[in-house]
């Protein structure tokens, strides 16, 4: 019988799982789950915390921001008609934010951080402010009004939020008088102001305990944007004695537009999600406000100060706006732009056309004469006659 070869494949049986590839096993299953999980470990609550948290603060910025842009102060003196008068000025507005409205944090561990303390009690708005005035007829000018504040990177918030960021303002207004002369003069304007630009701020939170056992820092940053509008109706009283005049008054404006504002918290872990809140604010409706100051009227130029303080609304008697500042008039010819408070009975004499300007009425003067001769004036008390004698 031949002897025959047979040659049998045999397929390997499966090897038993060793330990060591039940525990890489094991890891990739886990590390899948975390990274699956990681939206679930992001918290949403804490992201709706930060959303009730930029609820807060849009609505307060958006507040103090149209309280300052209500701010349209005009230097109390009646313009010649044509003529210029431009000014310069410094001011600071103080508006507090209402500490006592922040909202309830759901997230203990984030209570714990008292992110209302990383807020400021109140905002400062300084501001430089160029106005230019044009005198117009029937007693009226017209003023424009220009607002820059840059807010230098690594501004002080409070001990832990710092920013940086620009806030400008445009504004246009129409005044006209009344009375005035020996009487007070009256002064009402209408005004309209927009403000608009931006704010950066950046704080941090240290070992926030997201869940048990769950320990992580976080880098917030946020952005502020703004563009609110003031429309404004002002009466202002004022009265000269000698070279000082002080004046008062009241204002009352309608604020609309919004502010819009994003936080994000960036945790320093590849396995949580950033927490992110985002909301707008916009302005009160109304808002009424009272004006005092005084004026020193100069030769060369005139030194005022003026404040402004909030009257109605939210934060009334907290918050208010000082300013200082120089108006120095253009010299068109042999005239101020300007009547001056320094003459009793604002009287301004124009050779040239031969008119005189009293308290807003036009007095035609007697024509010249090569055989007249002038008399000196005689005086009966504040009054002044000029007798021509053929």
């Amino acid at each position: 019988m031949p002897f025959r070869w047979a040659l049998r494949f045999r397929r390997p049986k499966p090897a038993r799982p060793t330990l060591v590839a039940n525990m890489t096993a094991s890891g990739l299953a886990l590390a899948s789950a975390l990274f699956a999980a990681a939206p679930a470990w992001s918290n949403p609550s804490m992201s709706d915390d930060f959303t009730r948290i930029m609820e807060w603060l849009t609505r307060q910025t958006a507040r103090s921001l149209a309280f300052n842009a209500g701010s349209t102060f005009d230097p109390p003196n009646e313009m010649k008609v044509w003529r210029m008068q431009p000014d310069i000025s410094f001011g600071l507005g103080v508006i507090p934010y209402d500490k006592t409205a922040f909202p309830a944090m759901q997230v203990s561990a984030l209570a714990e951080k008292d992110p209302a303390a990383m807020l400021p009690d109140k905002v400062m708005y300084p501001n430089l402010t160029a106005h230019v005035r044009l005198g117009l007829p029937q007693r009226m000018d017209m003023g424009l009004r220009f607002v820059n504040v840059t807010i230098p990177r690594g501004h002080r918030l409070s001990d832990s939020t710092s920013g940086d960021g620009q806030i400008n303002t445009i504004g246009v207004g129409l005044r006209r008088h009344f009375f005035g002369g020996r009487r007070p003069l009256l002064s009402m304007a209408l005004a309209y102001n927009r403000v608009f630009g931006h704010f950066n701020f950046m704080n941090q939170f240290k070992n926030v305990e997201l869940t048990p056992g769950l320990i992580a820092d976080s880098v917030n940053t946020g952005r502020l944007e703004w563009d609110v509008c003031s429309l404004g109706l002002n009466a202002v009283v004022s009265q000269a004695f000698g070279r000082w005049t002080p004046f008062a008054g009241a204002g009352l404006n309608h604020m609309f537009g919004a502010v819009s504002g994003r936080l994000e918290g960036r945790w320093q872990t590849p396995l949580i999600e950033p927490s992110i809140g985002m909301a707008s604010g916009k302005p009160e409706p109304a808002a009424g406000r009272m004006v005092l100051g005084v004026q020193r009227d100069g030769s060369i130029a005139s030194f005022f100060v003026n404040s402004e303080i909030k009257a109605t609304g939210a934060q009334a008697g907290r918050a208010f706006v000082l300013m200082t500042g120089i108006a120095a008039p253009f010299r068109i010819g042999a005239a101020s732009s300007i009547l001056s408070g320094r003459d009793k009975k604002r009287r301004i004499a124009d050779e040239e056309e031969g008119l005189v300007f009293d308290a807003g009425r036009t007095v035609r003067k007697a024509p010249r004469a090569s055989a007249k001769r002038r008399t000196p004036a005689r005086r009966y008390g504040r009054k002044e006659e000029l007798i021509f004698i053929r």
